[in-house]
């Protein structure tokens, strides 16, 4: 159940500033883009944006998890972008998302990414966990909130 959990770092949690879904994509994509795992910041970004173009990766229960698998990207790493005011995502429940969880991996790699993205929801169903990372101050308050 760990595993995505190994993936995140606490420089890699964030608060948005941003108040659009492009906006926030664009602003995970840089936090992201400063790992050493992802090496083509633009890659990245075209592929979460096409990804995003064919159907909205807000899940419901206001969380998002844009995603993409590419070249350019040499292992799974996540980014965790948090919005106290919520941001229109087109979500599937047609609520503000407050939780993005953004996931680069290696393309190739599908039974791996899909355990991921499913440990990811699965966290996050869990109405505990999203109330006490938003009300969260620090990255490591995040990082303990998924964790328990």
């Amino acid at each position: 159940m760990s595993e995505w959990l190994d993936l995140i770092s606490p420089e890699r949690v964030v608060w948005l500033s941003s108040d659009t879904k492009e906006g926030v994509l664009r602003e995970l994509v840089d936090v992201l883009s400063t790992a050493p795992q992802v090496q083509d910041r633009e890659a990245l970004l075209k592929a979460i944006l096409e990804r995003e173009g064919i159907m909205s990766t807000g899940v419901g229960l206001g969380i998002a998890v844009p995603h993409a698998k590419i070249d350019s990207v040499s292992d799974f790493v996540v980014a965790i972008g948090i919005s106290r005011q919520g941001v229109d995502f087109d979500a599937l429940d047609d609520r503000p998302v407050h939780i993005v969880v953004m996931i680069a991996g290696p393309a190739g790699q599908q039974d791996r990414y899909i355990r991921i993205l499913a440990r990811v929801v699965l966290t996050l169903k869990d109405p505990k966990v999203r109330e006490t990372i938003l009300k969260a101050q620090t990255p490591q308050e995040v990082i303990q909130a998924l964790s328990s």
